[in-house]
């Protein structure tokens, strides 16, 4: 799987210039690369839900409810032959997936990985996909 680093810069997301600046995005850089949503927006609209809710936008919780009126779906994760959970770098080649790994959140979009670190060797604990519509919400 390729993997492409996602950092400040022309990408408009958060600098990350130490490997010490590489936490605590991970849920907004993962929404935002799988809807193509702005940074900004993505961490906005974080906020605000957080703020009806009062629980943290890193919250699964919090997020979790963001997808669904996006129109996300949660699943269990993929298994292979040998009933194992499939790790990022297995996941297919088409397709847009937001993946939960311990403690983190990323992106695979058409089999190339979107993180500020590769993560390709971790196991898949869930995953979302896009379904239908925005849910009548009033997100994109």
């Amino acid at each position: 799987m390729k993997f492409i680093k996602s950092f400040g810069g022309r990408e408009k997301y958060k600098p990350m210039k130490l490997k010490k600046d590489a936490t605590s995005d991970c849920v907004v850089r993962a929404i935002a690369h799988a809807t193509g949503q702005d940074y900004k927006e993505t961490f906005q609209d974080l906020i605000n839900l957080s703020w009806q809710t009062l629980e943290n936008m890193n919250d699964e919780k919090c997020y979790e409810e963001y997808l669904h009126r996006m129109g996300w779906e949660k699943h269990k994760p993929m298994r292979n032959g040998r009933n194992r959970k499939l790790k990022v770098g297995q996941f297919p080649k088409t397709g847009t997936y937001i993946i939960l790994t311990t403690g983190h959140l990323t992106c695979v979009k058409d089999g190339v990985l979107y993180d500020s670190w590769n993560c390709g060797k971790s196991s898949s604990n869930s995953y979302y996909t896009r379904t239908q519509g925005d849910n009548g919400y009033g997100y994109k």
